[in-house]
């Protein structure tokens, strides 16, 4: 057989392949190549679909508009993309502590906090929910809050990571003003108005309600008729002893459980739960897991056992008193829980925090929140297209107005707080650490926020050069085009969009930054100390 010559050889024979047809041949012979092809393009129909299609894609986002107060953020038709330029869209890309199968593999539920049909009765929210909106097979937690927004936001991580540990369904309340004013006077916002619950439902492995999916908000408008209040047997952790001085050893009577009408029997927990285990009195952080162990029968049982006879009556006067609910595991405060340190919150922020590592990491924000801050951020740096990226910065948070309670009787107020000198050297810092990293960058822009309302406290700032500036939320009409709340929601995002950050020691708002920066961008961070002259001094 000559080389040219078609067919194999073996022995001198042909296959009986090269003994059909010309044709036949052709067809068998590029059959193998055309099933590998038809595979091919439908895996790739398969995916695309899977893209396309809300039910299959796993990363869908909601388009909604951001509400929050009285303003609609979103203006703009899509929501698909957000993220800030100087940080190639970071913010949208942190990567999970670990899978969501590995945190919650256990759950029963959907993995989409969006489709809430197979976890409530309505998730429109009914007139009142214990008989008609929640499944007897799922069981939930929730939570109220207290104090200012950022540990509201705290409070809302520790109740969603004690749903991770009891294995139920999280209800999380909005979050109301009080960094603002009174409630009558400004609205509150729901979480998913600020944060992207599909995406953090997506990481976790778990779905998560809000409030107003489970029951309707009270109508507020003149005339509206009152709704009825509705019973709930609770646990209370600031009535558990008398070491909060807030309280008085008396339940957290917080606004955000009046808003859902509700009339909350309180039982306290025992004083063993807190973190040295009832040794000391004074201290007013409690377990974790001595919480989630309220969900599991046994330690139940032996709780209410000794705590009954402490339980609160209801407020309608009828003197009647409620057994925590099993149904609806819920808390008056979850701002004091921890796993090691006494200290309320020292836990969180630390490097070892469940509550940071597992939960607050993948609380990104909304994106159309992120798209108006991307606004205001090309404004201030004079940005005029779209495809031009937003330069690094490096973002500062002084917080100094309410800190001034805080500080020593015998000081003034510009011994007590550190001079903007100390941000300055820290700032300086941070840009060195930046550029002797092995592909360094050189950032030049410093965007500071503060809630110091001293006009000659920022012509000093000013007075640092150039590249050190502010977004001034007065000129820009924040509060009127968007609401009360987005000042503040502003600074925040502003804040975790640096490259570097430098805040201050004691702030929980400088906390969450810090960590955000780190986390989300791969930033350089550093805290200024204060309370005592040179107090930051290194």
């Amino acid at each position: 057989m000559e080389s040219g010559e078609e067919g194999h050889q073996v022995g001198y024979r042909k296959y009986p392949l090269e003994r059909r047809p010309w044709f036949v041949v052709f067809f068998l012979q590029r059959r193998a190549k055309v099933l590998v092809w038809v595979g091919i393009l439908g895996v790739a129909a398969y995916l695309f679909i899977g893209y396309i299609d809300p039910k299959l894609a796993d990363l869908r986002q909601s388009s909604a508009p951001v509400v929050a107060g009285k303003a609609v953020v979103n203006r703009t038709t899509s929501d698909e993309t957000a993220g800030s330029a100087h940080v190639n869209d970071n913010i949208a890309v942190v990567q999970p502590v670990r899978s969501a199968h590995s945190i919650h593999s256990s759950h029963k539920h959907s993995t989409h906090s969006a489709d809430t049909t197979n976890i409530l009765v309505n998730d429109k929210g009914t007139v009142t929910f214990g008989a008609e909106n929640l499944l007897p097979s799922t069981k939930y937690i929730t939570g109220f809050h207290f104090a200012g927004f950022t540990n509201q936001v705290m409070e809302v991580v520790n109740l969603i990571y004690l749903a991770l540990l009891t294995n139920r369904v999280p209800i999380v309340p909005a979050f109301y003003p009080t960094h603002l004013g009174s409630p009558e006077e400004v609205a509150s916002t729901r979480v998913g108005d600020i944060f992207d619950l599909p995406y953090l439902s997506s990481k976790l492995g778990t779905p998560i309600i809000e409030w107003h999916q489970l029951k309707r908000p009270r109508d507020t408008s003149p005339g509206a008729p009152l709704p009825p209040k509705e019973k709930l047997g609770c646990w209370s952790l600031s009535a558990g002893n008398n070491a909060w001085s807030a309280s008085g050893g008396q339940p957290t009577e917080s606004y955000s459980s009046a808003m859902y009408d509700l009339d909350i029997s309180y039982t306290p927990i025992p004083p063993h739960f807190t973190l040295t285990h009832g040794v000391d009195p004074h201290t007013n952080t409690w377990s974790v897991w001595a919480l989630a162990a309220l969900s599991y029968p046994e330690s139940r049982a032996q709780v209410l056992r000794e705590q009954s006879s402490r339980t609160f009556p209801l407020h309608d006067g009828s003197g009647e008193k409620l057994e925590p609910d099993d149904h609806l595991l819920c808390f008056d405060l979850l701002y004091y829980t921890g796993v090691m340190q006494v200290f309320a919150g020292a836990d969180f922020f630390a490097d070892y925090s469940p509550f940071w590592n597992q939960v607050a990491i993948h609380m990104r924000w909304k994106k159309s929140l992120v798209r108006l801050a991307n606004q205001y951020l090309r404004r201030h740096f004079a940005i005029e297209y779209d495809s031009d990226p937003i330069p690094p910065f490096i973002s500062v948070h002084v917080r100094r107005a309410d800190f001034k309670y805080i500080c020593s009787p015998n000081l003034t107020k510009d011994e007590c707080f550190a001079p903007i000198s100390a941000y300055h050297r820290r700032v300086q810092e941070i840009k060195e650490r930046l550029r002797n990293r092995p592909n360094g960058v050189d950032v030049q822009a410093v965007l500071v926020t503060s809630d110091e309302q001293d006009p000659g406290w920022w012509d000093q700032v000013a007075a640092l050069g150039p590249e050190w500036r502010w977004i001034d939320h007065k000129t820009e009409r924040t509060a009127e085009k968007y609401g009360d709340w987005f000042t503040l929601l502003l600074d925040a995002v502003f804040q975790s969009l640096g490259k570097g950050f430098v805040g201050t020691s004691g702030s929980t708002m400088s906390q969450f930054a810090l960590k955000r920066v780190e986390a989300w961008n791969d930033g350089e961070v550093a805290n200024v100390q204060w309370g005592t002259p040179g107090a930051d001094n290194h």
